[in-house]
């Protein structure tokens, strides 16, 4: 697993650019605001009367109209791209008329890159950094004096200092006090999708399918709901937390240990997955 070197954050980087943040939902929030605790000038783009822009002034900080705010700064987070509020083509244009070679822009997620629809100027730096954790847990944990660990990635190395200037954000955002773990492009938006399509949709389905089932055999709705979501809630929180050694030893596999003869040998011989689980929850603070 290669991460970033918390010793390589060099947040003079930051001193003299100025971050514009897209809206101010929770992520957006987390973001300007861990940004501006740790010493970057930031700017929050949005509709003067919105009541987003009204939080985000409660909050101390400055709002200008997006396409000001793209072009006062030099650093550009676009949070929620394809999901939130802004449109893909809408970002693009917006890039492609206010920023300047040398400027960065960060999304936190892959997916809209990875697929073309959002794109950057010749001489303009393209990164991500997608926290692990929801906008609200960023916040916790960079006020509590830790940090949600994040997954990061450089699209465009234009001006040789993306890296650079993503590890000082990195460490200014509180990352680095978990860890950020580096990735590509490509990695992310097909896991993301892969684990959507493989996973998540059919999991939804099946869901539904039995519930109908046992509505059918004359079970009460609210039970089956119970058997069928409330139990896999629970569940899955505690694969979260302790991985899938919860529910079937120290192996993590339903077929048992596989005839190791100690916990700490069932251990070493568990599934990929589940190592790779203990690796990242050794780097959410939450769950130590």
């Amino acid at each position: 697993m290669s991460t970033l070197d918390p010793s390589s954050a060099d947040l003079t980087l930051l001193q003299d650019r100025q971050v514009a943040v897209l809206g101010f939902d929770a992520m957006a929030a987390a973001h300007a605001l861990n940004l501006r605790d740790s010493g970057v000038d930031v700017w929050v783009g949005a509709d003067p009367d919105s009541r987003l822009a009204a939080r985000a002034e409660l909050e101390g900080l400055p709002v200008s109209p997006p396409e000001e705010a793209a072009g006062r700064c030099d650093i550009l987070l676009v949070p929620g791209l394809g999901r939130g509020a802004y449109d893909p083509g809408l970002v693009t244009a917006l890039v492609h008329e206010h920023s300047e070679p040398g400027d960065l822009v960060i999304v936190t997620s892959a997916s809209t890159v990875h697929e073309g629809l959002l794109t950057v100027p010749d001489g303009v730096d393209l990164a991500m950094l997608r926290s692990i954790g929801s906008g609200e847990r960023v916040r916790e944990e960079y006020l509590d004096g830790r940090g949600c660990p994040a997954l990061v990635a450089v699209a465009h190395d234009r001006s040789g200092a993306a890296w650079a200037t993503l590890t000082a954000y990195a460490a200014a955002m509180g990352a680095l006090r978990s860890g950020a773990v580096v990735t590509t492009i490509e990695h992310e938006s097909t896991a993301m999708a892969t684990a959507r399509d493989r996973v998540q949709a059919p999991l939804q389905q099946r869901l539904e399918t039995t519930f109908e089932d046992l509505v059918d055999l004359g079970v009460e709705p609210e039970v089956a709901y119970v058997a069928l979501v409330h139990e896999l809630k629970t569940q899955v929180d505690q694969i979260y937390a302790a991985g899938f050694a919860s529910q079937h030893g120290p192996s993590g596999q339903s077929n048992g240990d596989g005839g190791a003869t100690s916990r700490r040998a069932a251990a070493a011989s568990a599934h990929a997955l589940e190592q790779a689980g203990r690796r990242v929850r050794a780097m959410t603070s939450w769950l130590r």
